[in-house]
Formats: C-alpha cells, structure tokens, sequence
C-alpha cells in the first residue's frame, strides 16, 4: 500500500510470499501427520509469508483463496506445537479459520458468524494451492506447479505464467537488479486518470516527451514528437532510452519510431506496473539503456466487474470521464479475461493559466490534447495436458486526439494539430514442460501501430501517415540446470527473429513524398543464476551468496552486430542486511526513420563570414561573388548511422532491522555512461562550435563527391539569392569546396550518476493498518558533452534538463475496507540557464494528494452495495502553480519538470458481480 511498492529484495520477499496463493489445481495431495507435534519458529510478520514458513515447517499443503490473506500480519509462534495449534495461533485475530477435507487437505475461510456452531461450514469455492519447499521459498512465483499425485487426470491441471521483470529466468527474481513494483491499489491511489498521469508519480522518469513537451520549445528534439506521445525516460537518458514491456514483451514504436507511446495503454487494464533501474539489453536488448518498465495486464480474474470515473480541475476546462467493464472466469485447466474501457479528455486552455503570457500564444491554444481514447484488451490461458500450455494476450486501442498550437511562428498561427492513433499488440506462447522443472517456451508477438496525422493552420495543410510493424518469433528453454549444495543453479537461454518496419507517407501540397525502412534482427542470448553459499556453511556474514550472468548477442541487418553482458551480485549478511551490485553494457539501436529517409545532398553558396572556428576555403571567385563558397549538404536520413551504447554501475542495500518490524530501507547508486548518442548537427554547427570542427571537410575527397554526384542525390538550392549569387546548374564535383556532415550523427555522451532511496514502514494495530513510503531520486550529476572533442558540461539542475532532487511520500491507514492516502511531491529548485553569473533561480514546487476510498465486500446487507468500491482523490490539492520561468515563448514553465494542470479532483465506482 503507499505511493510506492516494495523492490529489490524485499519485492523478492513479498513475490515469495504470495507463491502459496497463486497456483491453481483441484488435485488432492496427502498432508504429512497434521496432528504430529514439531519445532516451529515463525516470526512476526505478513501472514502469506507466515504461512509459506508454516506450511515448510508442518510438511503439510494449504489451499487459500487469494484475497482472504492480502493485507493481513500474523504473530510470532516459537516452540513445540502440533500443526493444527501452531495454524491456530498464526490465525488468531484474523477473522479465518481453517479445516480439513477429507484425510490429505487443508484449507482456510472466512468465520462464517451466520453459521450455528456445530452445523455444516460450506466448502470453499475453487482454492489455490502451493506445496512449499525450502527452495520455492528461494524463488519468486513463476512457472510450472507440479502435480504430487501421478495419477491425475490431465484436464485437472492448470499452469499458470507469472510474470517476473528484469530476468529471462522462468520462476526466478533476481536479486541482484533494483526494481520497484506498483499495484493496482497504488494506481487507484494516485488518482490518475491515464497512464502518463502515474508515471507522472514515479520520481525516476523524466518527463522529456510528453503531450506538454510536445508543444513547447525545448532541447528534448521535440519536433519529432509529431503525435503528442508520451514516452518513458529514466533518468533523463532521453526519449526511446527505457524499454516499454508489455506483459514482459516488446512494445512498438510509435510515429517517427524512436520511442514507445504508452498513451495507447489503458489505465483499467493495467494490474501492475515494474519498474526496472539498471541497463538491460542483456536481457531484453535495444533500448534498455536506462532500464525497462513493464505493464503487466490482469489476466486471473473471474467475475464481472464494471467502473467509471469522473474527473475535473477545479480551475479550468479539462475533464475526463471513463467507463470500463471487465469479466473472466477460470476453469481447472485454464481461464480467460476480456476487459475493455472508454476515456473522453478535454484539454486545458492556455488563457485559463494566468502565469502565461497571452500576447504570444496563439487564440484558443491548449495545453496537451482533448482526446477519446477505445481500446480493448484480453488474455486466454490453457493447460492442453500435464506439460502442455498455451497463452495469448491482446491489446488493442485507438485514439483520436487534437490540440491547437500554442506558441505564435509566423505562418503557424492558429495551426491545429489532429492525431489519429491504433495500435495492436498480440503476444502468444506455448510451453512444454521437459523434466525436473526445466521448460522450453515459444513465443510469437506481433505488433502495429498508425498515426494518421493533419497538421493545418491558415496558410498550409500537411497529411502525414506513420506504421510502426513488429514481429518476433523467439525460443527459450529456462528451468533448473543443477543442484549444488549452495542451491539450485538455474538459466535460460533462447535465440530470436525479429522483423521491424517503418513507413511514412507526407503530403504538404506542394511537396510529397514516402519513406520506407526496415531491418531484421537476429539475437542469441543466456542467463544464469548461480548459489555461491547459504547459511549451511556457517560462514560469518555471509548468509547467502549468488551471482548472476547474463549476455545477449544481436545482429542488426542494417548497422552491424552487438554483444552486451551483465553481472550481479548478491550477497546476503544476515536476516537484516544485504548487499547488492551489478555492472552491464546496454544499447541503442538508431530508429529507422533516421536511418531509411532518402538522403539528399543540396547544393548552395554558404557565407565565409559565417566561419568562426575553423578557416574557411578561398571563394572561387569564377563561381560566386566574393565571400561566398559552394558548400554541399546532406540532407534526411543517414544510412550510416551505427547504435547508441552505454555501461552501467550500481550498487545498493536493503535493510530490514528486526527491532523495527515492518521497516524497509532501500538504497541503489547508479552511474551510467551513454556515449555515441544521435545529435542533430546544422551546416552552421559545424563551422561556429569547434566540437564539430571534425563535422565540416575542406577541402573534400573529390571521389565522395563524384560518388555523391553519380547517385543523383543532388539537389541546387538558391536560397532567393539575387542573380548574380545563383548557383549555375551545370556544377560540378570539383567545383564543391565544402562538404558539411550535418544532421544527425552518432557524436554526443552522458555521464550521469545518482542514488534512489526506498523507504517502506506497514504496521498493523488495534485501529488499523498504517503504511508510510518514501521513493526519492537523488541525482548527482548529468554530464553532456555533444561530441568527444567538446567541453564536459553539467547539465543537472538546469531548465528543461533533470532536477537533482525529486521525490514521493506517502502516509495511509486502512480498516475493515476504508483507506486514507495521503502524499507528497517534491522537486527541488534550480537555474534557468547554465551561465551561474547571469542565471535566475526556479523555485522548488511541492504538492499534495489527498485520496480516500472504501471497499464494501461481500459482507453488504444489499446485494446491489456489495463487492462495490469507491474511491476519492484530489491531485495538487493546494492548487500549486508550477514555478515560473521565462521562457521567451510565453509558456514560462517548465513542460519537463511540471504541469500546468493544478488542483484536479477524480472520482471512481466500480461494481463486481
């Protein structure tokens, strides 16, 4: 509960926890003497871990429906008992109780009040069932549960896929990657009306491409950002640098392709959200060079549930309203879901923001996009026999959206910008389940994604079109390879196919044309997870010990190959205290946009005034007047793009202090160093920044420029020069004195490094659970230099770049199904330029969220009030202006590191059946 979920080793814990609730069968195993007294040492803690060490200790199996343990804590039991007194006392207080079914089964329910003592208590509808070893205690739930009885009939047995972040390992979390976890309550808590509102929440994620951004003038390369997408970047590393997951698979690209629109997801659909800290194209491969978020879909649900949600600002016109309806059922061998949502958003005027100048914004401007988002999204889970499983999950989604332009460019004035945006991501899987826990998996995801674009204003009109294509076919085979005496050595290893596609279609009226790109790609790769030492060998400080390896190869078709490694270590002190670190190599690949747009070279005269760091040519005065040269310019795509690449270092703790139970405190430093990054260079660039001396040849290789010549890549540009400046059409390669290597190139770096801290404290009492948390993210430095030859500049605190220090807190208390929630935003102040002699201080900006919901249950007196839930939530509830900053176009906010939205109240019902 909280603003943020636990991570790291603790989220190992918790996943642990949770493994005696989450598989599914109706097979009947024989419990080992319930009645025969043994050692019990149980501590005080969640009681779905207490039940996990119970069930271990009593040698015996419980079925437990899911909800009936969520939330609650049990007390400590140490000495002599029988199993059925020991389970007593664990569940003294809880309000279950538990039975047995005939001689080999143990289960637990609900008190029933309504039932007279010594009458016939009902069977609990289907239960859950895990049989818990010391090694599934290692582990993390995922994977095959596996039948005791040989017998069983095959269509009685159900394997169920969890999903696990940041591994390729089936059932393992791997403790050496920091990760955060956000469930569907913190997502309600929040109050967010869209996926981007959440994120906007996560401390960790710069918001550098956003519908705010897209329309503001910034260094973020917003330009691109043709469909007002949102993006995730951790870290500031830049849009297209974090990989979007989707229920662990690779998302597509959207517009320009070189990031993942996550507006296309549905809030509603989403169960839980993974956030991974640390490069990971070892991995996943391209993209997780600041590490991966992965959305994970509802998938075991059985019922039908419906909801809506109403939200406003209490200042302005933006509103948005939902509906949504979602049913599922299971059955012994498999289940299916289907859930589908709509979202009407009205955007925000920029008149009603007193804080922006409205003498240079345009009449009617808004401040993101008015929207309707459909979208539709299932899953179908089938065991075909014992070892047999099939899977598919789907998403679908549309968006038609519009936003008038903001700031006044001349002709722009008035331009209206109209998107409309689907996309479909279908991801199946089969898997066989070989021997000794060891399964090969298939996969086949595909993936497409359009925007139809119509950019107008008074005096031009421009119709765009954008695919975005995915396919991946991959293989795996995962499991355990060994015992050892540490352990359990577990890994994966798989290889992959995957096809992308990009095209774009753009007429301007006067001007038409197509772009087609594509590439293929071919991955190896494999994952281990090695025990080292337990507590067995009584070694002082070192309880438990594991490394972890991992390396992916990967061939691109159109730039080259790849080889990315990552090692982790794990090393536990004590019960308290452990220790974790990692090193890793992660990668970019260039978007196909910039890469398969025709590359046009365009001849024009270029100014010798003009040249400040490097000395011009002498004017070949037989060609041009004086002070003028004939410089050749690329133009579009450029085919020689190679990838973005990065190496990663982190290293952290967790610490779990047993006189404070509860209390949970994290850290990871982090420091990652991106080099080879695309920069967009101009012709001017070159000749007045001396970093991109190297960017500008005189004179050039004549035989480049013959080649260039015979391509028919070459276009004249007069630029409206007078006459007697006209570049002549019968030019010549010899005649060309410069050749500028302008647009983009792989040239720039980052050098960033910082801490996140994690705190988490839950308490139970008499009155009520209490929880507290805190995610910060203490930023030391972010380093640029736009090219290996330039000065290193410190961009941390500075406008539009990432704020040292931003954090959430959150405080919440709950009893018998009422929460409070309350949290705190914070980002700190900083400077609005990077000259400190001349800059001005941005204010700090905190906020507040306020919620309050309330689960009926089954235990309503009306059946139409039960299993019904509401919830209540004001964002920025003192109604905080962002800081103000001039920025010379009239916004004077920074779209990267606040919203002009203030005060915004939402409420939401929703009904299950």
């Amino acid at each position: 509960m909280g603003g943020v979920s636990r991570s790291g080793a603790l989220l190992g814990r918790c996943t642990t926890a949770i493994s005696i609730v989450l598989f599914s069968t109706a097979v009947s195993v024989h419990a080992d003497g319930f009645d025969q007294v043994r050692d019990f040492n149980i501590e005080e803690q969640a009681l779905d871990t207490a039940l996990i060490e119970f069930s271990e200790q009593a040698g015996v199996q419980l079925m437990v429906p899911t909800e009936l343990v969520a939330g609650l804590r049990s007390p400590s039991i140490a000495g002599k008992y029988a199993p059925d007194n020991a389970l007593a006392a664990l569940l003294d207080g809880s309000e279950l109780t538990f039975q047995t079914i005939g001689d080999d089964t143990v289960t637990l329910s609900k008190v029933d009040e309504r039932t007279a003592p010594g009458k016939h208590r009902p069977t609990p509808s289907p239960m859950l069932m895990a049989q818990v070893s010391v090694e599934q205690n290692r582990k993390a739930t995922a994977g095959t549960a596996k039948a005791v009885n040989e017998d069983v009939d095959e269509a009685d047995f159900r394997i169920e896929e969890i999903i696990v972040t940041g591994t390729n390992i089936r059932g393992e979390q791997n403790p050496t990657t920091p990760l955060l976890s956000f469930d569907r309550q913190d997502i309600e808590l929040s109050g967010a009306a869209t996926v981007e509102d959440f994120l906007r929440t996560i401390p960790q994620n710069f918001a550098s491409e956003t519908q705010l951004t897209a329309d503001s003038v910034n260094p973020n390369d917003s330009g691109r950002n043709q469909v007002q997408g949102t993006s995730i970047d951790l870290r500031g590393l830049g849009a297209g640098s974090t990989l979007t997951l989707l229920n662990g698979r690779r998302m597509t690209a959207t517009g320009s392709s070189n990031f993942v629109d996550i507006s296309v997801l549905p809030l509603g659909a989403i169960e839980r959200v993974d956030v991974l800290l640390d490069g990971a194209s070892a991995i996943y491969g391209s993209d997780a060079v600041g590490g991966a978020v992965n959305f994970i879909t509802r998938r075991d649900y059985e019922g039908l549930d419906v909801n809506g949600q109403y939200g406003t600002v209490t200042d302005g016109s933006q509103k948005n309203w939902s509906l949504g309806a979602a049913g599922g059922v299971n059955w012994r061998s498999g289940g299916m879901f289907i859930g589908g949502s709509y979202l009407d958003q009205t955007p925000l005027l920029s008149s009603e923001r007193d804080f922006i100048d409205q003498s240079l914004i345009n009449e009617g401007a808004t401040l993101g996009r008015g929207s309707e988002r459909y979208s539709l999204a299932g899953s179908l889970n089938q065991s075909i026999t014992s070892t047999l499983t099939a899977g598919i999950d789907f998403l679908y989604s549309e968006i038609e959206s519009e936003a008038s332009q903001n700031i006044i460019f001349g002709s722009l004035d008035n331009r209206i910008a109209r998107s409309d945006q689907s996309a479909l991501f279908l991801n199946s899987r089969l898997e066989y389940e070989i021997k000794n826990d060891i399964v090969a998996s298939l996969f086949f995801d595909y993936g497409k994604n359009r925007v139809d674009n119509t950019d107008s204003d008074t005096s031009f009109a421009t119709v765009e079109n954008r695919d975005n294509d995915l396919i991946v076919v991959e293989g795996r085979v995962s499991g355990s390879l060994a015992n050892v005496r540490a352990g359990e050595i577990t890994f994966s290893i798989g290889s992959l196919y995957r096809e992308e596609e990009f095209s774009q279609f753009i007429d301007g009226g006067n001007t038409a044309f197509d772009v087609q790109g594509q590439r293929d790609i071919i991955a190896f790769y494999a994952e281990t997870l090695i025990p080292i030492v337990t507590s067995d060998y009584d070694i002082p400080l070192v309880q438990r010990l594991e490394v972890s390896l991992a390396g992916r190869y990967e061939d691109y078709s159109d730039f080259g190959d790849t080889l990315d490694p990552k090692v982790g270590l794990y090393w536990e002190i004590n019960s308290q205290l452990s220790l974790r670190g990692s090193y890793s190599q992660s990668f970019r690949a260039p978007d196909l946009q910039s890469i398969s747009q025709r590359q046009i070279f365009t001849v024009s005269p270029f100014p010798t005034l003009l040249f400040t760091s490097v000395e011009p040519p002498a004017p070949d005065d037989r060609i041009l007047l004086p002070n003028f040269i004939l410089a050749l310019t690329p133009a579009g795509g450029n085919p020689g793009l190679g990838p973005e690449t990065a190496e990663t270092w982190s290293a952290g703790f967790s610490y779990e202090p047993k006189f404070i139970q509860g209390l949970s405190l994290q850290a990871n430093y982090f420091n990652i160093l991106y080099k080879d990054r695309l920069e967009r260079v101009d012709n001017f660039d070159t000749v007045q920044i001396p970093a991109f001396r190297d960017l500008v040849e005189i004179p050039p290789q004549l035989a480049e420029i013959e080649s260039i010549f015979d391509d028919a890549n070459v276009g004249v540009v007069d630029l409206f020069l007078p006459p007697s400046l006209l570049v002549p059409f019968d030019v010549q390669p010899e005649d060309i004195q410069v050749l500028f290597r302008s647009g983009f190139q792989n040239v720039s770096e980052r050098d960033i490094s910082g801490v996140d801290i994690e705190v988490q404290y839950e308490r139970d009492t008499n009155v009520g659970r209490f929880s507290t948390a805190l995610n910060m993210q203490y930023q030391f430095e972010f380093k640029n230099r736009i090219t290996p030859f330039a000065e290193t500049v410190d961009q941390l605190d500075i406008l539009y770049r990432p704020v040292g220090v931003n954090l959430r807190g959150s405080a919440s208390w709950s009893r018998n199904g009422f929460t409070a929630f309350a949290a705190i935003n914070y980002t700190d102040s900083y400077r609005d330029r990077f000259d400190e002699s001349i800059a001005s201080r941005i204010d700090s900006w905190t906020t507040y969220d306020l919620a309050l919901s309330y689960n009926i249950g089954d235990q309503a007196a009306s059946p139409i009030a039960a299993n019904t839930s509401m919830n209540f939530s004001v964002r920025n509830l003192l109604d905080e202006d962002p800081p103000f900053v001039e920025t010379g176009f009239g916004l004077n906010f920074d779209s990267a590191n606040a919203d002009p939205f203030g005060r915004a109240i939402t409420f939401s019902i929703a009904k299950r059946f």
